[in-house]
């Protein structure tokens, strides 16, 4: 595949010549383009990868088993979903098993469901993605095939509701969940394949847990693979040893399934929490009951890692609509639902919708009408859902968790448009572009690091990328071990280091010569910045510029005593910029993420703005005044049929509280498009709007952003 990169900067030059030539004031030149007459090609041929999948996820309580399938098909066909996600064995079957060992729901009767269920799907071309839950098998099952059992540290089975958890090496995972897999693959034309908790046992959803499963069959695998004792607890001297070996067996069973699946029926789609063999990757997006207040950007941080690491596997980021695990019968804030909901869409992504029950029998109705709205929306423009990749030139790597999470907000708040890619997959050949697609690369705190990914990312900065990289990235090996030494060749920093451990007081001092490299407007109103996470204290190597210096904790009460001497700043670094070979590094050896994550403190954001824009030059394709409220998205066909500017308004974020939107007026957004436009379209306001056009860029004004809005470009024709 050619790079994509490199796809649009030839379009651009292609189209140059004809920029020069308009200097125009585009206007309201009569529509001729309609979105049905769009043709976003197709991205591999599939029906499922990079297409515009609308996802009704019903986890259906037994007692339904007697309800009128074609209602039910009715309320699909109503919202506009194109896929339906059912349960169908496992804890369950909800279909005429012939197997001794699976339990058939009994409020079925003589019916099968599944099977006239699917039947009415497709009539109504629905797919239909069959739901396995092997975590859990009935208590009376359980009763005759203990060997099959998890067993905790108190010895005990783990039993909730009439069922009993299984472990994951006993026979009912590792044997008889094939023959299930096996009888719903021969008999029934589905179209994929859901598992759900599927691994070692955790705790009940009341939250009780009984530890690390003592049964014979892991005390037997463990020991084999090993020569180790099973441990009990988190404090075993065996733990690190244990964590690894649950994740190899947890592998070898994803792909022993998955291969299984495959083998059966080559057609079917495998949706999973993990990479192994899968089509679609799973997450969830819903509230709980924990204190604190949801990340605005949940679903974004769900789908963008996935996009932006896998080109052979797709985001299906479920939003959950019930308000948390305990109180499933109600849903959660429509106006938190209804955001994630937007990132989903707007990021290009499927959307998926969980309802515990159907959307005919839900009591708490809510959300429906939005789900039914936004569906509709989707369906209405799917094309413009087709076929789609967004326009980032720069990308993050997901780090550590705060430093990651500060590293979003600052990028989202300024509108700064970036991929997301996991730090495992960077520089192989499973990601939809390569490194040197990117004119940035930002490392949050990515510690882990193997020398192969050292290399890689080494080798970037030397032809000519730009780095930036934070906290204590490249200090351990890719287990996790210290090796107390920055191996990133490319930073301004030698390799020893010392740690200066988070206090209170302590700040970073910056000087008039900082001031002028970073911006002197934005840091004119100040000479101290706060600093409260751990500190690398580095030494510079030669060539590299180093700003603002470490003031260690000092006194900071009572107010009489709260000052410092100049003598207490000392000659460490807050911030290392240096040239390697063709490109260059910023180094910010503290988090600046977290930091920004805990209180959004605006010399910290001016920091990081001056650091990518002044400092490493990164341009931008993209400048608005939008309220750092809004988030937007850019994406462009692969086909080459128009692109499109997205905008979440978050607004209604009011801590605990997510209210409606207040709309937004009268933003102003530029851009370079990848052709010349002949119409810029509000998909949600439903109208078209005038733009100026000078050179490469154009210029619009969106003159309202309620809940959300989809800046359409269509292109003048070739």
């Amino acid at each position: 595949m050619k790079q994509f990169k490199n796809d649009i900067m030839r379009i651009r030059l292609l189209f140059s010549v004809v920029y020069i030539c308009l200097f125009l004031i585009s206007c309201n030149e009569p529509t001729t383009i309609s979105i049905d007459s769009i043709d976003p090609g197709s991205y591999d041929g599939t029906w499922w990868n990079r297409t515009p999948i609308r996802l009704v996820q019903t986890n259906f309580p037994e007692i339904y088993a007697n309800m009128d399938v074609e209602s039910y098909v009715q309320s699909v066909v109503d919202a506009s979903a194109n896929t339906v996600l059912f349960n169908t064995g496992g804890i369950v079957a909800n279909y005429q098993t012939t197997l001794p060992f699976e339990w058939k729901n009994p409020f079925m009767g003589e019916r099968d469901f599944v099977r006239e269920l699917i039947g009415k799907l497709h009539e109504k071309n629905i797919k239909y993605i069959a739901r396995f839950d092997f975590s859990k098998i009935d208590q009376d099952i359980a009763a005759q095939k203990p060997e099959w059992l998890y067993v905790g540290t108190n010895d005990k089975n783990l039993e909730f509701n009439g069922t009993v958890a299984a472990c994951i090496n006993g026979g009912y995972y590792q044997e008889y969940a094939f023959k299930i897999l096996r009888e719903v693959i021969d008999n029934y034309p589905i179209d994929g394949i859901f598992f759900n908790m599927m691994g070692y046992t955790g705790a009940t959803y009341a939250g009780i847990s009984y530890g690390i499963c003592q049964c014979e069959n892991c005390r037997k695998r463990f020991f084999e693979a090993t020569g180790l004792k099973l441990p009990k607890n988190d404090n075993d001297l065996n733990i690190n040893e244990y964590r690894r070996f649950q994740r190899e067996t947890s592998g070898e069973l994803y792909k022993k399934v998955t291969d299984f699946i495959k083998q059966q029926n080559p057609e079917l789609i495998v949706y999973n929490y993990n990479d192994v063999g899968t089509s679609w990757i799973a997450s969830e997006s819903g509230a709980s009951m924990r204190p604190g207040v949801d990340n605005i950007y949940h679903a974004t941080t769900n789908v963008k890692r996935t996009l932006g690491s896998y080109k052979d596997r797709i985001p299906v980021n479920l939003i959950m609509g019930f308000q948390a695990i305990g109180y499933r019968n109600i849903m959660s804030s429509p106006n938190l639902l209804r955001n994630w909901w937007l990132e989903d869409m707007l990021h290009g992504a499927p959307i998926g919708f969980v309802v515990v029950g159907t959307l005919v029998h839900y009591e708490d109705r809510q959300f429906i009408p939005i789900v039914n709205e936004l569906f509709a929306f989707h369906k209405a423009n799917e094309k413009l859902f087709t076929n789609v990749q967004a326009l980032n030139a720069i990308a993050l790597i997901q780090g550590s968790g705060n430093e990651f999470q500060g590293m979003m907000k600052l990028l989202s708040e300024e509108h700064i448009m970036y991929d997301l890619i996991i730090p495992s997959l960077l520089g192989s050949d499973r990601t939809p572009r390569k490194l040197e697609d990117y004119d940035l690369i930002i490392l949050d705190d990515i510690a882990n690091m193997s020398d192969e990914l050292i290399a890689i990312i080494d080798n970037y900065v030397e032809k000519g990328g730009k780095l930036l990289v934070t906290g204590a990235t490249s200090t351990n090996d890719e287990r996790g071990k210290p090796l107390n030494r920055i191996r990133l060749k490319s930073l301004g920093v030698k390799p020893e280091f010392m740690v200066f451990p988070q206090a209170e007081a302590t700040y970073l001092k910056v000087s008039a010569t900082d001031k002028q490299a970073f911006g002197q407007k934005e840091f004119n109103d100040f000479t101290l910045m706060m600093m409260n996470s751990t500190f690398l204290k580095c030494k510079v190597k030669e060539g590299a510029q180093s700003y603002l210096r470490l003031l260690p904790s000092n006194m900071f009460g009572p107010a009489e005593k709260t000052y410092y001497s100049e003598d207490e700043i000392t000659d460490f670094p807050g911030v290392v910029s240096y040239k390697y070979g063709k490109g260059i590094t910023v180094f910010i050896p503290w988090m600046i993420g977290s930091d920004y994550n805990a209180k959004g403190n605006y010399a910290q954001r001016a920091l990081f703005l001056g650091s990518i824009k002044n400092i490493l030059g990164v341009e931008s394709d993209i400048e608005t005044n939008a309220s750092p409220l809004i988030e937007m998205t850019h994406l462009a066909n692969r086909n080459g049929a128009f692109e499109w500017v997205g905008m979440i308004n978050h607004s209604g974020f009011l801590g605990n509280s997510v209210r409606e939107p207040v709309a937004i007026h009268n933003t102003t957004i530029r851009l370079r498009p990848l052709k010349p436009v002949k119409e810029i379209r509000l998909l949600r306001s439903g109208e078209s709007i005038p733009f100026k056009q000078n050179r490469e860029w154009i210029e619009y004004v969106v003159p309202e952003i309620g809940d959300f809005e989809m800046a359409l470009c269509l292109y003048k024709k070739e």
